[in-house]
């Protein structure tokens, strides 16, 4: 797996076209040029993260916020995106033994916070661990981490911010 690392002086382009979530809704943006013009108000933001399954094909996912999502998070300093992956799935439900299998696409979404207009990119990947008792992060607003029976985790996607309904997960 390539190993990126947040530290890099070029920035790192998407793939094109691609989809960008603002207020929830998708915006397209074609090439370069597009994301260029687009990214330049906001403050950009690399967060990393995972969709993790177990043994028995559950994925692992997380109650946040009044959404359904998949924990991750910010990428530290000098940590490459695998490293955040793994270390925030930890963090936010208390998971071990993760082994982390492939990259999936990458997500992008806006948000404001504190008068800052941010644009977060998150590096998912898929993970595998074996099934164990899950710690929500409280601290972090999580009220729950749960293991998902494969077939239930379209119904849990209803209620899942819009860019992550385009992950391939299942």
């Amino acid at each position: 797996m390539n190993n990126l690392n947040n530290k890099e002086t070029v920035p790192l382009l998407p793939t094109f076209p691609l989809t960008v979530f603002r207020n929830n809704l998708p915006i397209s943006i074609q090439d370069e040029e597009e994301w260029r013009q687009f990214s330049k108000d906001y403050k950009l933001i690399h967060a990393a993260g995972g969709v993790v399954h177990n043994e028995k094909g559950e994925i692992l996912m997380i109650f946040r916020l009044g959404y359904w999502d998949f924990p991750k998070g910010k990428v530290e300093e000098g940590e490459s995106f695998e490293e955040a992956a793994v270390r925030e799935v930890e963090e936010e439900t208390g998971l071990q033994n993760i082994e982390l299998r492939k990259p999936l696409p990458n997500t992008y979404h806006t948000y404001t916070l504190r008068d800052t207009d941010i644009l977060k990119v998150t590096h998912w990947y898929e993970m595998h661990a074996p099934q164990q008792t899950l710690t929500p992060q409280t601290e972090e607003d999580i009220a729950q981490a749960i293991w998902v029976p494969r077939a239930e985790v379209a119904t849990k996607m209803e209620g899942a911010y819009p860019s992550l309904q385009r992950l391939p997960i299942l």
